[in-house]
């Protein structure tokens, strides 16, 4: 039998092990908006269904996304992710002939998405974790590349997260036309348990068709849950300001972004 105070020792290693936040070792997102470093184990991996709800413009504007993806660990520090994508749009428009807008619903799967992501540091091992992101994307009427520069750190229990992106996009359409896209991303969360994160997040998203003509402001809270088999991360961030191209009448951008964005995560192991 074991003496009493091996057993004490014993159960406050266990209790300890059960409160202290977890390492960031697998390729759960604790923000929606902002990707942490970590990724998956060589041979394993994950399917992602994604859903990203945008609403609220000058005029009635709705838009759900979905993507389902397919994640795998590629080799040691190196994860790839494969996407289809879909999305829903219900827009009212002033269309040729009429004399008031009419409400357009447009539902397609739209493109396909294949994305890299190589760990340079660990968040917890090391000073700063940090990972680079690239991922391109192509359909019969869109074709972008997205690259990002992703540091984090986990100091105890809080999580820290930047965000640099960059998107060129093309639109394919009988007039081809081009835009990059620039953001910003900074997200802190918290390990209230080993299982359950809530977060802030705070992103700046510009758009340079020719020159800047937006600049926009997100803020708003998400939090994750992490479980043995699957994760889960739920935000909900509206429009607080508008830098530059603010609609008439409006204090934000209701032309070329909405007021608000919502995204929901789900990560299945198999």
């Amino acid at each position: 039998m074991l003496p009493l105070k091996t057993k004490l020792a014993l159960l406050l290693g266990s209790c300890a092990l059960l409160l202290a936040p977890r390492s960031l070792h697998a390729s759960e997102r604790h923000f929606a908006f902002n990707y942490e470093s970590s990724v998956l184990d060589p041979g394993s991996a994950e399917l992602e269904p994604w859903t990203t709800v945008l609403a609220g413009r000058a005029s009635y504007y709705s838009e759900t996304d979905a993507r389902l993806g397919f994640a795998f660990g590629i080799a040691k520090n190196l994860q790839g992710e494969f996407f289809w994508n879909l999305s829903s749009v219900a827009e009212d428009l002033v269309v040729p002939g009429a004399t008031q807008r009419t409400r357009l619903n447009d539902t397609e799967l739209d493109s396909f998405s294949l994305n890299l992501k190589y760990k340079l540091s660990d968040s917890v091992a090391d000073a700063l974790g940090s990972a680079l992101f690239v991922e391109g994307t192509v359909g019969p009427l869109v074709a972008s590349v997205e690259g990002r520069v992703i540091l984090d750190k986990q100091i105890g229990s809080l999580l820290l997260a930047a965000n640099l992106v960059g998107d060129g996009i093309e639109h394919l359409e009988l007039r081809s036309s081009s835009e990059v896209a620039l953001a910003a991303v900074l997200s802190a969360g918290y390990f209230v348990t080993p299982t359950i994160v809530p977060a802030l997040e705070i992103r700046s998203q510009n758009m340079i068709p020719r020159q800047l003509t937006s600049s926009v402001l997100y803020f708003g809270p998400s939090v994750s849950v992490v479980t043995a088999g699957w994760w889960a991360t739920l935000a909900l961030e509206p429009q607080i300001a508008a830098l530059k191209g603010a609609t008439a009448g409006h204090a934000y951008d209701l032309d070329e972004n909405e007021r608000l964005q919502a995204r929901l995560l789900f990560g299945f192991r198999i």
